[in-house]
């Protein structure tokens, strides 16, 4: 007996605004491989359609109503929901850079034609991490040219607020570094928490950017 074969990856899509999804819709209603089960403005309606249809991939803005895309993922990912993300997003910057922080698998800019859009499902489907490489490139070019970190690590943090940043800008994840510091997991948390607020920084990836742009790891 021949084994069932999944032919199509089922989506939702949420953007706030309605000619947006429309046109997201007609996309994927008529390109072979794809499933449209639910669109949504909101977060709120979003998270209600993935907790019910179970999709494969949440295509979202990071921009809607009621809660923003950051938390909508937040959510499902608290939730331990099996539904992967793709930002599809014209969101400002620093957005980009908690978007990434949260890990997200994949992530579009709205300039870029279709069949970029629907790569990026497709290999998030299949496990894969696909970031728009003219986005992140931008997000991080635009941190230096702007100098949006103005401060200097040795001048404004303590020691082991050094240690930490320096960790994280190895790629090392929370559970890791507290591990390594013999600190709990909320005690490193909080140590991030005081170190962006003193360097005016967006999230990890501008940290270690920060980091690097310096010489500090």
């Amino acid at each position: 007996m021949e084994r069932y074969r999944k032919v199509a990856i089922d989506l939702v899509l949420a953007d706030p605004h309605p000619v947006v999804l429309d046109g997201l819709l007609h996309i994927f209603q008529n390109m072979d491989g794809f499933s449209v089960k639910s669109c949504a403005t909101d977060a709120e309606s979003a998270l209600k359609a993935v907790m019910e249809f179970k999709p494969d991939v949440l295509i979202t803005e990071l921009i809607l109503q009621n809660k923003t895309g950051l938390v909508l993922i937040e959510e499902i990912q608290k939730k331990a929901l099996k539904t992967h993300a793709v930002v599809f997003t014209g969101a400002c910057i620093r957005d980009v850079c908690k978007a990434i922080d949260l890990g997200v698998q994949g992530m579009v800019s709205k300039d870029k034609p279709k069949h970029v859009l629907a790569q990026c499902i497709q290999s998030v489907y299949a496990g894969k991490k696909w970031l728009d490489k003219d986005l992140t490139l931008h997000t991080l070019t635009h941190l230096l040219d702007k100098k949006t970190i103005h401060a200097s690590l040795p001048e404004v943090l303590t020691a082991r607020e050094m240690v930490v940043a320096k960790m994280v800008s190895e790629g090392l994840p929370n559970k890791k570094i507290a591990q390594n510091l013999y600190i709990t997991e909320g005690t490193t948390k909080l140590h991030l928490h005081h170190i962006y607020q003193k360097l005016n920084c967006p999230g990890r990836v501008a940290l270690a950017l920060h980091i690097q742009s310096n010489g500090l790891n």
